[in-house]
């Protein structure tokens, strides 16, 4: 989590602050990229570009919606731009959907919320996090056990208190949910 005077440490040349926003948002651009460009390593290099632009421009921006903003736009551009150059039929062919403002708005909604859950998940107690991570990886209630080493009934009461507290944490954030 991020602390709340980040973007003004960044905006003051804090490299520190700035390798730490860096490691905290490099995954999420990444997975952003991605739905462009289908190719990991392609959308690591949009991600690290996108990056080293807001570190060059950093004394422009006072928060952090401005941040995400042009990270995700920098992002998009550069993906479209990519695919442009790209001489495969398939690729011209998708551009134009990736192009649409709806495509751009519903992949940060995604990105957004994602990075909003993997928060909340990262809140909680030890146990509960591996327990809903073997979740969410498909993981059904003895696997999780097994590789754990723990009882079906300590997966199933611990996965329960998880729910219960993401819940609580995630209540006035229900509505971005809605949209995944």
């Amino acid at each position: 989590m991020l602390g709340k005077n980040i973007i003004n440490d960044i905006r003051n040349g804090n490299k520190e602050a700035f390798k730490e926003f860096f490691d905290d948002y490099y995954p999420i651009l990444c997975v952003f990229a991605e739905k462009y460009l289908k190719t990991p390593d392609q959308s690591k290099d949009a991600a690290q570009d996108a990056l080293v632009k807001f570190w060059e421009k950093r004394e422009e921006f006072k928060d952090l919606s401005g941040v995400k903003s042009f990270l995700y736009v920098v992002i998009k551009n550069n993906c479209i731009n990519i695919l442009k150059k790209s001489k495969r039929n398939e690729d011209l062919l998708e551009l134009k959907e990736l192009e649409s403002e709806s495509f751009f708005k519903k992949n940060i909604i995604n990105r957004e919320t994602f990075a909003i859950v993997r928060d909340a998940v990262n809140s909680l107690p030890k146990r509960q996090k591996a327990i809903i991570e073997l979740s969410m990886q498909g993981l059904k209630n003895p696997e999780i056990a097994e590789e754990l080493d723990i009882s079906t009934n300590t997966v199933h009461t611990a996965k329960k208190n998880a729910y219960r507290k993401l819940r609580e944490i995630l209540k006035d954030k229900y509505y971005l949910l809605l949209f995944i």
